[in-house]
């Protein structure tokens, strides 16, 4: 059985009474299982009847299987380099694998930056890109975190905090049953003079992942600030030093801070829940050549017929996604990838590493290329209810490196 990362909130939706078929229409997206139960993370209820559910977040999982993917050496203590103000990276050395049989093959690519973007693939790049950001933050930080336990970054927090840097944290809590993970770093942050507050009741989870720093940097993340997401996990970050890319990040920070509506216009900038399904949809149904996905969740019925749809218009479409496993030991996407791959999409589960990504690249190589790169997943409530972000790149280098990681990833 493969579970989530240790340290990434369990949480069990019950998924009752699923009817796909009657909403999936002309491309034959039947009934992908009469009843499924798994964990997830980010969501908190199910969108099984298509209907506009309100909140219905199951109990938190506990009891789950030890986490069975291998643990690579923590690569986070690079070096600073002063070519990227605000946001310097270092790249690490090529991990060393266990030593087990047989040894399975990661792609390790360092951090790649192209203009004023950098690319972070992990479990390779660690967390050194935002300890930096952190240690060379001057006047502010902005925080907004779906999970918050790793004693690094905490560490980080609180000596920004004390050298006079403004920190604050907005972190997700409402959505959680049972035990609060953030809780103990929490309380750690607001006892060392850090500002926190939690996410506003507005939005069904608070999800995303990003952190800005001085007004001038900032990382939009799709992996949780947890150990195990920078040893164990596919995912990526983009850090960016576009002053208004960052500008309207603060921008929304600050409204999400005081309560009030934001209004976020940039086109590269993905938010749920404002804009998120049509600009990512746009990715994909404008492709026409290829299609490369990831994604940890495939239950959302207009994405899943989008890629149906690009496949039947001669596309070709490959998508890894996560084994999503209940205690069970049932894949909750199994069912959706069968019917994937039953109407001309290529898809694929991968375990190790566990799939936390979501990235769509579309018609790599060419003039019209583009990805996607957020907290996004492939359901209703992440793209419709939650505060989600990700950011749309046409930026050549930066594709290259996650066209040879997908690659090395479906290979396995």
């Amino acid at each position: 059985m493969s579970s989530k990362p240790l340290g990434e909130t369990m949480r069990t939706g019950h998924r009752a009474g699923i009817r796909l078929g009657a909403a999936l229409l002309a491309a034959g997206f039947l009934a992908a299982g009469a009843a499924r139960a798994f964990a997830i993370e980010g969501e908190g209820s199910f969108d099984g009847d298509l209907s506009d559910m309100g909140p219905a977040f199951g109990a938190l999982a506990d009891g789950l299987a030890p986490l069975s993917l291998p643990q690579l050496p923590d690569l986070s203590a690079g070096a600073l380099s002063p070519a990227l103000p605000g946001a310097a990276l270092a790249a690490p050395a090529a991990p060393v694998l266990p030593e087990t049989k047989p040894v399975r093959r990661w792609a390790a690519p360092a951090p790649v930056q192209s203009g004023d973007y950098t690319l972070l693939t992990e479990p390779f790049s660690g967390r050194t890109a935002v300890l930096n950001l952190i240690n060379n933050a001057r006047t502010s930080i902005n925080l907004t975190i779906y999970e918050i336990e790793d004693p690094p970054t905490i560490s980080a927090l609180i000596a920004a905090a004390q050298r006079g840097v403004a920190v604050r944290v907005i972190y997700n809590l409402y959505s959680f049953r049972g035990r609060d993970p953030n809780a103990k770093y929490i309380t750690e942050l607001q006892n060392a003079g850090v500002q926190t507050q939690a996410a506003s009741r507005q939005f069904e989870v608070t999800h995303e992942k990003t952190i800005t720093a001085d007004g001038t940097s900032a990382v939009i993340m799709t992996f949780n600030l947890v150990p195990n997401y920078f040893s164990s996990t596919r995912d990526f970050g983009i850090v960016t030093l576009n002053a208004a890319e960052v500008a309207e990040i603060n921008a929304v920070f600050d409204a999400d801070w005081n309560g009030e509506q934001a209004q976020p216009t940039l086109p590269e900038l993905v938010w749920s829940p404002e804009n998120s399904r049509e600009k990512i949809l746009g990715v994909i149904n404008g492709a026409a050549k290829t299609l490369e996905v990831y994604g940890e969740e495939t239950e959302d019925p207009e994405c899943m017929q989008a890629l149906i749809n690009a496949a039947q218009r001669g596309v070709a479409v490959r998508f890894i996604t996560a084994v999503l496993s209940d205690r069970g030991g049932q894949d909750g996407n199994a069912a959706e990838r069968q019917v994937l791959n039953d109407n001309g999409v290529q898809a694929k589960a991968l375990n190790n590493p566990y799939i936390h990504a979501k990235v769509v690249l579309a018609d790599y190589g060419t003039s019209n290329a583009q990805v996607f790169i957020g907290s996004e997943n492939f359901s209703k409530t992440s793209l419709d209810r939650n505060r989600e972000l990700g950011i749309i790149l046409n930026n050549p280098p930066l594709m290259d490196s996650i066209e040879s990681t997908f690659n090395s990833d479906w290979a396995q």
